[in-house]
């Protein structure tokens, strides 16, 4: 079975009907994703005994009457979250034996839906960045050209064929980049609307669960799945209050979407021309758009970089080797410290430990820490104020294509790519990074972006707009064979 060319829902459906064992397709799966990882490096760890107990467990629910939203759909989830029955790594070296010893409270609900986990992906160090490059595993490589790297390991697993739905991570774009490179839908959920119980937050304001899929139809299921309150994330009690809104989709004509006017115009970059014609698809079908402005993007990406590495600084204390981690042994209290959190981090992890621990300090506070808290407070009422002119808003995800593997990216480079992703982040918005085309021979996504809490809002209208905007996606309304 190709899973390129089946939906999520449409194996849940043949599952549920009996016609395709979740055992058998396990077995295929599994057998694809160790052969395919030795060539792209996407697994930290690759489930056997247990997946096709998971996958035999499904079948006996199925033959018992039960109807599972996700039966035996393959699912590969980030090494950030906790999954007792595999190793969670968190990207570092010091955790490779770590077992958990309870399960991330999305798996769980994942798995309770019929979701069978094929492994756990590749990480950053400490779950911080989004091109896999600071992994001690090294980067996973994009299917579409393995001298670049793919930027999230879920999104190459999908691109690869290998599961149908991929659990993730986004602090600042992970995400929504990942799946911008391998041409696959990313969907990063309100800032409160997918329980953070089991993932390892490095940034607290930031960091939420999401979940990526090759057919946009399964988004729904699955975020319906994985959503709602939990007492042990207090961020969900935002759940309680969520507002619905009367569905626009159904006359197209009634949709705004905006764009920012200052990205389509210039014939220089290709990215900018491809939210230009992607805004002429959809204007096609009755849509208006409307020209916006967002002031404050070079801005709030410096503010992200600074609070993000203030609480990362705050967040990686734990891992000392006395309370979480593996000690190294050392003559005294401070050499034990010092050489456990270097064998700990890598680059990014220390650079924020480091810089973070300044920006919080006496001199750094007042200077860079209380002005960054000021501009997240005006991107966040500047992007109020964007959807008071629109419904959606559609903007690049990253500013270049996909590093190089090899690692030979500036590290400025690095950070620049995050501007149009982390005013989602510090919004705490909902966005879907959709497949709109290609530059040079790789994908390339767009994001659309909603109003907070308007998810059901957001898929409702991509569903409709996506078919415009890729005209060659295969099974799109039908989920495939």
């Amino acid at each position: 079975m190709n899973l390129k060319t089946i939906s999520a829902g449409r194996i849940a459906d043949k599952v549920n009907r009996g016609e395709l064992k979740a055992r058998d397709l396990a077995e295929i799966v599994l057998q694809n994703a160790r052969e395919l990882n030795n060539k792209l490096n996407i697994f930290c760890s690759i489930a056997g005994a247990e997946a096709l107990e998971q996958a035999s467990a499904v079948d006996q629910k199925i033959e018992a009457g039960i109807c599972l939203p996700l039966a035996g759909v393959p699912l590969a989830v980030k090494d950030n979250f906790m999954y007792k029955a595999l190793p969670t790594t968190l990207g570092s070296s010091q955790f490779k034996s770590f077992y958990p010893p309870y399960n991330a409270a999305a798996v769980d609900k994942l798995i309770a839906a019929g979701a069978v986990v094929v492994g756990k992906t590749n990480v950053d160090n400490m779950g911080i960045g989004s091109t896999t490059l600071d992994s001690p595993q090294g980067p996973t490589l994009n299917p579409g050209d393995l001298q670049k790297v793919a930027g999230s390991a879920g999104a190459a697993a999908l691109a690869a064929g290998i599961c149908s739905l991929a659990l993730e991570s986004d602090s600042g774009g992970a995400l929504l980049q990942g799946a911008s490179h391998c041409g696959v839908f990313g969907l990063l959920p309100s800032a409160g609307l997918v329980s953070r119980h089991g993932l390892a937050v490095h940034s607290g304001s930031f960091c939420r669960a999401g979940v990526s899929a090759l057919f946009p139809e399964d988004l729904p299921v699955a975020l319906k799945v994985i959503s709602g309150y939990d007492p042990r994330d207090a961020v969900t009690a935002a759940c309680r209050e969520v507002n619905t809104r009367r569905d626009k989709t159904d006359d197209l004509s009634n949709l705004v979407v905006g764009y920012l006017e200052t990205l389509s115009g210039s014939a220089a970059d290709p990215r900018r021309n491809l939210v230009k014609d992607t805004l002429n698809r959809i204007a096609a079908l009755g849509i208006r758009k409307a020209a916006v402005q967002l002031k404050h993007l070079p801005e709030a990406l410096r503010a992200h970089q600074v609070i993000a590495a203030a609480e990362a600084s705050s967040s990686l204390l734990r891992y000392d080797g006395i309370r979480y981690g593996q000690a190294i042994e050392a003559e005294d209290l401070e050499l034990l410290y010092r050489k456990t959190r270097r064998a700990t981090f890598n680059g990014e992890a220390l650079n924020r430990s480091i810089f973070g621990t300044y920006f919080l300090s006496k001199d750094g506070y007042n200077r860079y820490y209380r002005q960054a808290l000021k501009v997240w407070t005006l991107i966040r009422e500047e992007l109020k104020t964007v959807f008071e002119q629109c419904d959606l808003l559609l903007m690049p995800v990253v500013r270049t294509g996909p590093f190089l593997a090899s690692g030979e990216t500036a590290y400025s480079d690095l950070l620049e790519n995050d501007l149009f992703t982390v005013p989602v982040s510090m919004a705490g918005n909902p966005a879907l990074c959709l497949p709109a085309g290609d530059i040079n021979g790789l994908p390339v996504g767009l994001q659309l972006i909603g109003k907070q809490f308007e998810d059901a809002f957001l898929l409702s209208a991509a569903l409709k707009i996506a078919p415009a905007i890729i005209s060659d996606l295969q099974g799109f309304n039908g989920g495939g064979n």
